[in-house]
């Protein structure tokens, strides 16, 4: 495992007190959101999977029952998007069958639907949508990828096609799984393959998010360091997380060419990766090689979040602040990155569990305030961090103020994987299972419910209004409220 830097100087202005760093952290990573909205696959920029609403907590979780529900017809895997547009609270969702979905949040009424193009291996009976949307409705735009590596922008009020870009060709394995983020006028999403079967070389786009025109692309595959022919693998199934104080992309990366059908020699750079890249740009700011030489298929499917620690103690005047990137790999390995104003800093943390994650894991951000001395007080800002494995359990992380990250809690909950991202709100956290069921626990990690749906949840949860929404195997969107009202 190795850290590189290239040294490409940013000139970027450095705000003096946590509190600064902390507000702006706060605004740029919340989109400034409205609290009721879950406008792309994990909320915000930050990929918090966080919901500030208040509506929904342990002491009210027991009475959700199902408000709604609306069947596709075909298998579904993304995450909701709940946006308000044009004064209507709306779910974004796309299913296997090739369709892609606005419904009313309220009613589950439909309000558009939108066909992709039928592109082999697409057919009129399964063309899927893995990608989950992102919807900006400052400009009216939702955005989504599907398995004939198109990225599709849609007129969020009508479906109407506004532009579509081709990342690859699906008959040679190109694939958008990733989920697009929108920022400072591109939307950014990553190329992976149909299950390695063949490999394609992972790339990072990004897009004019107005007219769909290229404005950079990152190919996570440096053919100068393949020993012989082509290598490919490197691909990006995850989704971006954006610093948006300091305008930097975050990416982590899939496995080599050696676990490949057809296998292809192994590239040093860029696969089993975290990148940074300026997000105007493009430009590789610096990098973090999680596994070198990999044999083992140990890539990262989850999505990398975005945290940050500090402390303020007005007994002492000490008063610090540090920013992390983590990412979590398919067999456990969990680093746990510096970064700053310019990208990665170099400081690697690494806890190594004995199973690994697909689920991208959700944080809950939180400042500790304690009496330090007469009309003195300490503030802590400390991160708690939940991520599904794949063998049916939740772990809870935390990390302190001076950014040192440790397990708290392990929970089994299931016999089988669990795949879909958790969302957090209040002191509980949600997440749906392989199992069939929506589990519910505190946000000390500990069991508090769980939900029989009767069919595997890969979906993530979105939380708006006090209501919760996922898609599930069996092609049917949820939607859970209190009392179902």
């Amino acid at each position: 495992m190795n850290y590189e830097t290239l040294n490409r100087p940013r000139a970027r202005r450095i705000l003096p007190t946590i509190y600064s760093l902390l507000l702006i952290y706060v605004v740029f990573g919340a989109l400034f959101l409205r609290a009721d909205d879950w406008p792309k696959y994990l909320r915000d920029l930050n990929n918090s999977a966080h919901s500030a609403e208040t509506g929904l907590r342990s002491s009210n979780v027991a009475s959700l029952k199902t408000k709604w529900t609306f069947s596709t017809g075909g298998e579904i895997s993304a995450s909701p998007a709940v946006a308000t547009v044009n004064g209507i609270s709306t779910v974004f969702l796309g299913s296997y069958n090739g369709n892609f979905y606005a419904l009313n949040a309220v009613t589950g009424k439909k309000i558009w639907s939108f066909g992709i193009d039928l592109v082999p291996p697409c057919n009129t009976k399964r063309c899927r949508i893995g990608s989950s949307a992102s919807v900006d409705v400052a400009n009216n735009l939702v955005f989504f990828g599907a398995e004939n590596a198109y990225l599709y922008a849609l007129n969020a009020t009508t479906g109407a096609l506004v532009w579509k870009q081709q990342l690859g060709d699906p008959n040679n394995g190109a694939e958008v799984w990733s989920s697009p983020a929108f920022y400072n006028g591109r939307v950014y999403v990553g190329l992976a393959s149909h299950d390695d079967a063949p490999c394609v070389i992972g790339l990072v786009n990004a897009y004019n998010e107005l007219s769909g025109g290229l404005s950079w692309s990152f190919s996570t595959i440096d053919q100068s360091t393949c020993p012989q022919g082509t290598c490919v693998g490197g691909a990006v199934w995850s989704s971006v997380a954006i610093d948006g104080t300091n305008g930097i992309v975050y990416a982590d990366t899939g496995n080599p060419g050696f676990n490949c059908a057809p296998p292809s020699k192994n590239a040093t750079l860029y696969p089993d990766s975290v990148v940074a890249l300026a997000a105007d740009s493009g430009t590789l700011l610096n990098y973090y090689n999680a596994v070198v030489n990999d044999q083992m298929d140990n890539d990262f499917g989850s999505s990398p979040i975005l945290h940050m620690t500090g402390e303020k103690n007005q007994c002492t005047g000490h008063n610090t602040t540090a920013s992390w990137v983590t990412a979590m790999n398919k067999f456990g390995g969990i680093f746990v990155l510096g970064r700053s104003n310019t990208g990665l800093t170099g400081t690697v943390q690494t806890i190594q569990q004995q199973v690994g994650f697909i689920a991208s894991p959700a944080f809950l951000a939180q400042t500790n305030v304690k009496q330090c001395g007469t009309g003195k007080k300490r503030f802590d800002s400390v991160n708690t961090i939940f991520a599904p494995d794949r063998s049916g359990a939740l772990l809870t992380m935390f990390q302190s103020s001076a950014g040192t990250m440790s397990v708290k809690h392990y929970n089994p909950l299931s016999k089988k994987p669990l795949f879909a991202a958790p969302a957090t709100i209040e002191d509980i956290v949600l997440f749906g299972a392989n199992d069939g069921h929506v589990y519910v626990t505190k946000t000390d990690g500990t069991s508090l419910l769980n939900f029989k749906i009767g069919s595997a949840i890969f979906s993530g949860i979105a939380i708006s209004n006090s209501r919760i929404y996922f898609g599930a195997a069996n092609g049917i969107i949820y939607c859970m409220s209190p009392k179902g009202k």
